[in-house]
């Protein structure tokens, strides 16, 4: 079989609502620095956080399909969940947290658990899995 990613979808609002709260933190941190620069160092220092925290967890967001595995990668995490696991994957729009950026998702069912995923290409990805989780059960 042949390894197959797939980048994240990305909404705009998310980018917006993400770079609008940097964007106001380091407002907040300029607009501080010759009254209070204590204030204006916490401004910075929560800027920064703000964006190391966005590229530990969100940067690259993709969905690997190995071997014999969905591999999704958020960041620093990663999911790795066999095919033999899977039970089910379907379209969703949950609000859940997950590993996405876009409301426009796949929920992959699997050990009594569930993962959500937003693949750009999701139709194409929902039947590329479900042909490795149908192929992985009958060579089981």
């Amino acid at each position: 079989m042949n390894e197959m990613t797939f980048p994240t979808k990305v909404d705009a609002w998310l980018v917006l609502a993400a770079a609008g709260g940097i964007a106001a933190a380091l407002a907040g941190a300029v607009a501080a620095l010759e009254t209070n620069p204590i204030e204006s160092l916490i401004g910075f220092g929560v800027t920064a956080f703000m964006v190391l925290l966005v590229f530990l967890v969100g940067v690259p967001c993709e969905y690997t399909l190995a071997d014999d595995h969905l591999l999704i990668r958020s960041g620093v995490v990663r999911w790795r969940i066999p095919y033999a696991d899977i039970t089910d994957v379907a379209p969703s729009r949950s609000l859940w947290a997950a590993p996405a950026m876009s409301l426009t998702r796949a929920k992959v069912s699997y050990r009594g658990r569930f993962q959500l995923v937003s693949p750009a290409e999701r139709e194409r990805f929902i039947d590329e899995l479900r042909a490795r989780v149908a192929r992985a059960k009958t060579t089981a």
